[in-house]
């Protein structure tokens, strides 16, 4: 291969093409090691904070609908959190809909729609018996986040998103906490909904699939 060539592969190629069942998780056409990291990762993830939960004197699940609920969401968020970043569902949430996708997966695809339907933080109070108010605020700060780094240009918004997640991470630890045991969930919502959902980046390729000429 020319020496273009060569450079490109060794840095890896950006590719935006993907196809294969449609899997919202981690993203249609995920390779074998993007799919074990993000349902590996998310069942980690989710058994740290389940189990460090029940050995708590005073577990916000205490029941087991509860802890179905604690699962549910320690799934979904912590585990899109690192699922959101793979670079199969950026190239899954920054492409436009296919005429295979469904309406689920075309909501998906709008940040903004996407993020409004994450009332978790206000369910997460109820349900676990976190502040029902600072849940509220929290859903608020939130969506502004996601808006304010969707109008900044698109050379901006990882460093913006970043800077929201910070203060989130901050904010909710010395000014608005969500509850006791409940100081994972705003961070980890930050992380995977304004940094990894909201900021397009480029979607590098494995080296199997990148074209041949290019390997």
């Amino acid at each position: 291969m020319c020496l273009d060539e060569a450079d490109k592969a060794s840095k890896g190629a950006v590719t935006w093409t993907y196809s294969g069942r449609n899997d919202v998780l981690v993203g249609t056409g995920a390779t074998g090691a993007e799919r074990m990291i993000g349902y590996g990762t998310a069942a980690v993830l989710t058994a740290v904070i389940v189990g460090a939960d029940l050995a708590r004197d005073d577990p916000i699940a205490a029941t087991v609908w509860q802890i179905v609920v604690l699962t549910f969401f320690a799934y979904d968020i912590a585990g899109g959190a690192v699922a959101n970043m793979l670079n199969s569902c950026k190239r899954l949430y920054h492409s436009a809909p296919m005429t295979t996708e469904g309406a689920f997966l075309r909501v998906v695809k709008n940040a903004k729609i996407f993020t409004a339907i994450h009332v978790h933080p206000i369910l997460i109070a109820l349900a676990l018996g976190g502040s029902i108010a600072a849940s509220i605020v929290w859903y608020l700060l939130l969506q502004i986040s996601v808006w304010l780094v969707l109008a900044a240009p698109i050379y901006l918004r990882r460093a913006i998103a970043t800077a929201f997640t910070m203060l989130a991470i901050l904010c909710e630890r010395l000014v608005l906490p969500l509850g006791s045991g409940l100081e994972w969930v705003i961070p980890a919502l930050f992380i995977k909904m304004v940094m990894g959902h909201t900021v397009q980046e480029e979607p590098y390729a494995a080296r199997s699939q990148m074209p041949a000429a290019t390997r």
